[in-house]
């Protein structure tokens, strides 16, 4: 019984796997673009194992492979790598296209629907509120407090000596809290 449950549910995993890489409209446009042939239902999943450092070689093998633009399959979900600085001008600059992926959703129950989660009409909305913030004019009145801290954080590491710091997030987490609270006090 359980033999045949276990090959009914491998039959229709190959046959999702096939509808979704060969016969849906997504899966045919998106195999068009180049990359790595992977496994069937798992695609490329196996690759994603390893320490982040060969995850990371495996990364920059593809795109440098692959360049401008390469595709991996992990099960059902396309992963897409762009390289090409004009090609990620054209997307990110799109009014058109600024739905985030599933992967977002796991990220609701902490962050809510804010700039980062949110899409569409409501992105939009709150990104247009935002742009001024970070116009290079407002910007200038903060570079002096960065390159202070800046220069103090590298007089911190080098402070450490011949001692090897494994951790640098609480490092770089204090010097940007430094910061932070520098340009608060203006």
């Amino acid at each position: 019984m359980i033999t045949i449950i276990l090959l009914l549910l491998i039959l229709i995993l190959l046959i999702s796997n096939y509808y979704v890489h060969y016969h849906g409209r997504k899966g045919r446009l998106i195999n068009l673009i180049p990359g790595p042939s992977g496994y069937p239902i798992v695609g490329n999943a196996f690759q994603c194992f390893g320490s982040r450092e060969e995850q990371w070689k495996i990364v920059i093998t593809l795109t440098d492979e692959f360049y401008p633009i390469a595709k991996v399959w992990g099960f059902f979900f396309p992963v897409i790598f762009i390289s090409h600085p004009n090609d990620l001008e054209t997307i990110l600059s799109s009014t058109k296209h600024i739905e985030k992926s599933i992967l977002y959703d796991i990220l609701h129950p902490w962050f809510g629907t804010g700039l980062l989660t949110s899409g569409g009409a409501k992105w939009h909305s709150r990104r247009k509120i935002l742009t001024p913030t970070f116009h290079f004019n407002i910007l200038q009145q903060f570079i002096q407090i960065l390159i202070e801290e800046g220069e103090n954080m590298t007089k911190s590491l080098k402070n450490a000596g011949d001692t090897v710091v494994k951790d640098l997030v609480p490092f770089f987490s204090a010097h940007t809290l430094n910061a932070i609270c520098g340009i608060m006090c203006l």
